[in-house]
């Protein structure tokens, strides 16, 4: 046993160093989990990156059905729909889909195999193009954060909905049922 200047027993040494390691490593835990109202935070700021950044909403729809933007077609899988956690949303986002026209927001995706194992040079003529917008590893958990709760498994398109998306009003939302109904 070591003993203090008192004679007191100490720590060994090296153990309080090691209890601050293991301290920080649970206060680390809960402060990358977000709750409550930073949690909502992040989902707001994953709604304006899809409005405003990555321009999801052009293939996806604003509601995320599939619908598509003003001047695309539409086409794209139904969010909506989607049976998806919210990982395999957030790899989507960061890696894209080989073989679609889903592209990529990770810069650096391909160059290692940290999407799907894979290289650009495994997909050859697979590879997802990249994205014009690069998002960074915190936009892409928003991102993912806000489709896992805002868009997935909601069904159809409601009024209340387009309004919570574009405003009180908006006559865009007219063609779309009241909740009610």
């Amino acid at each position: 046993m070591i003993r203090d200047k008192r004679g007191q027993a100490a720590p060994k040494p090296g153990a309080r160093m090691a209890l601050s390691a293991a301290a920080a490593v649970v206060l680390a835990a809960f402060a990358l989990a977000p709750t409550g109202a930073l949690a909502e935070d992040r989902v707001a700021w994953g709604q304006k990156i899809w409005q405003d950044k990555a321009g999801c909403n052009y293939c996806h729809g604003w509601a995320g059905d599939g619908v598509g933007g003003f001047h695309h077609p539409g086409h794209a899988p139904s969010l909506r729909a989607t049976e998806l956690t919210r990982d395999q949303i957030r790899e989507t986002i960061q890696c894209g889909r080989p073989g679609t026209s889903m592209p990529h927001f990770d810069r650096f995706a391909y160059t290692d195999k940290r999407c799907y194992g894979m290289t650009a040079a495994d997909l050859g003529d697979q590879m997802p193009d990249r994205s014009q917008v690069t998002l960074q590893r915190d936009e892409i958990d928003a991102l993912a954060d806000y489709v896992a709760t805002k868009i997935k498994g909601l069904g159809k398109v409601t009024q209340q909905q387009c309004y919570d998306y574009y405003g009180p009003g908006t006559v865009t939302c007219d063609i779309y049922a009241p909740k009610s109904q």
